[in-house]
């Protein structure tokens, strides 16, 4: 999950105090108890109105509890600038002197330092409807995390290479970027719909129909720079120095005074500022895998390698075609049919062709079904040994991609780079997550991955994401975790944990609507 960071920043960009003080409260708030005892149990109050009074998250990581008390089970992590439905009046304020509030769709946030009933930071809200919820970036340099905007000076005595950084990104000059995630058209699902366009329209194309590295930021809308405020000046200024390589999403950019003018940051989700000069666009694959409809059917199969090409048969010879040439990782639909000649075994494909098992990864459909499978319940299989990942609804499979587990494969979960075996209901999900850094081999931080699922716990806890840093769909790369392109990690965590509560960033899914992971061999 996402670290939370405690941000002094509530003195930046704060919404104007009276966002709220037209909020009423809804006929259907509970009757509170402002000094109501603790309970055990999990208190039974009404869902708070969409539309009644609002708490707000001042930080990110601000913390939704299952019960009023310190000591409950955490449920949830709202994220900054959020803005959730709330009670309007607290439940209890045993333990917490601003009052513990029930809080929209479930759980109590206590009113105290990080949340709010008047105002928030203002940090965009991730586009949920997209394959990447922000745009995302990795490091070209090392470069400090800043907790708050640096001035030109501090600026100058933190990163002591500045001017030299920033007179080779102006040699270097902008380079043309092609399409990205964000590119292919996706259903209300997440299911790609058509192939990747450069529109017009499209995130970070300049006026003239191009996207290039310095477009690709340039067209995100900019806070208004606050008024300076004294105390602002409290809080530390670096939280840290990121590595070459280190990958995190951009929810919005801001304008500063720099050591040679004007210099813009990256806002990231936290809060936090990372200066835009530092980043290469980073606009993830436009790679996917195919809805199983009633147009396609599996089996499905995948090439392995570049150099794949069709052939045609007769009773005793396979025939090269040289000019049925198919790229790596194309899709290719089979009828099911296989033939063996001269010792190699061939698979049909629909138009009449045949192609070589050994160039493709074939997916069918199940034949046994797991135990716990019945009537619709939904559940994802996948294959370690074939690099594979097929949801299910029931018996019907209705979505097959390529996936990245754990570089062992088949190895331990406990001693190796393995992904971990067995059967796991998907409980946590998370917009945007930390990503450990073991899962790129200790190499550089990750503080943002889109779309992140739990899967399992302790030692062999794993999660499964989308990768916008790397691609490496059908190869076994990371360790305990599961990588998937963006726009297949978009299509699974809608199936997985559905729609994400308002303002929330991280969530246990609720026991009953947790969909079942089956990970095999």
């Amino acid at each position: 999950m996402a670290r939370a960071h405690n941000l002094g920043l509530a003195s930046l960009f704060l919404l104007s105090a009276a966002a709220c003080a037209s909020c009423k409260g809804s006929a259907t708030d509970p009757p509170l108890s402002k000094n109501a005892p603790a309970h055990e149990g999990i208190p039974n109050v009404p869902v708070p109105a969409r539309e009644g009074p609002k708490l707000f998250a001042t930080r990110t990581g601000v913390e939704v509890f299952e019960r009023p008390a310190k000591g409950a089970k955490r449920i949830g992590l709202l994220r900054m600038g959020a803005a959730v439905a709330r009670a309007a009046a607290p439940y209890s304020t045993r333990d917490c002197e601003g009052g513990w509030y029930p809080v929209r769709p479930r759980g109590f946030v206590c009113a105290s330092a990080g949340a709010s009933l008047s105002s928030a930071p203002v940090v965009p809200a991730p586009a949920l409807d997209r394959a990447l919820p922000y745009r995302y970036g990795t490091l070209n340099a090392a470069a400090p995390i800043y907790e708050r905007l640096p001035s030109a000076e501090e600026q100058a005595a933190t990163e002591p290479d500045l001017r030299k950084h920033l007179a080779k990104r102006a040699l270097a000059g902008p380079k043309d970027l092609g399409t990205g995630s964000n590119d292919v058209p996706v259903d209300a699902r997440g299911t790609p719909t058509g192939l990747p366009l450069l529109a017009k329209s499209g995130q970070g194309v300049d006026d003239k129909g191009s996207r290039t590295t310095a477009s690709y930021f340039a067209d995100v809308p900019t806070f208004f720079p606050p008024p300076t405020r004294a105390d602002q000046f409290a809080t530390p200024l670096v939280a840290g120095v990121l590595r070459k390589g280190a990958g995190v999403a951009v929810a919005d950019v801001i304008s500063s005074e720099g050591p040679d003018g004007p210099r813009s940051f990256a806002v990231l989700p936290s809060g936090q500022f990372v200066a835009l000069d530092r980043l290469d666009p980073q606009l993830g694959s436009t790679w996917h895998g195919i809805a199983i409809d009633d147009k396609t059917e599996l089996p499905i199969a995948f090439t392995l390698r570049h150099d794949v090409t069709l052939y045609d048969l007769d009773k005793s010879e396979a025939t090269k075609l040289e000019e049925e040439e198919i790229a790596r990782r194309s899709i290719v639909e089979l009828t099911g049919k296989f033939r063996t000649i001269d010792a190699e075994r061939y698979d049909e494909v629909k138009g009449g062709h045949w192609i070589r098992a050994r160039d493709i990864v074939k997916v069918v459909k199940r034949s046994k079904l797991p135990d716990f499978v019945t009537g619709e319940t939904r559940w994802v299989d996948v294959s370690l040994a074939l690099q594979t990942l097929t949801l299910y609804e029931g018996k019907k499979p209705v979505y097959v991609t390529m996936i990245s587990s754990g570089a062992d494969v088949l190895g331990d979960a406990a001693t190796s780079a393995a992904t971990p075996r067995g059967t796991f209901p998907i409980e946590r999900a998370a917009i945007t997550a930390r990503l450990d850094a073991k899962e790129v081999q200790d190499a550089f931080e990750v503080l943002d991955v889109p779309w992140s699922l739990g899967f399992a716990e302790g030692a062999q806890s794993a999660d499964m994401f989308g990768a916008y840093f790397s691609d490496r769909s059908g190869e076994a790369h990371y360790h305990h975790g599961i990588a998937l392109t963006p726009i297949d990690a978009k299509r699974v965590f809608t199936f997985a944990a559905g729609e994400p509560p308002e303002g929330w960033a991280a969530w246990d899914i609720p026991e009953e609507q947790r969909v079942t992971m089956n990970i095999r061999p």
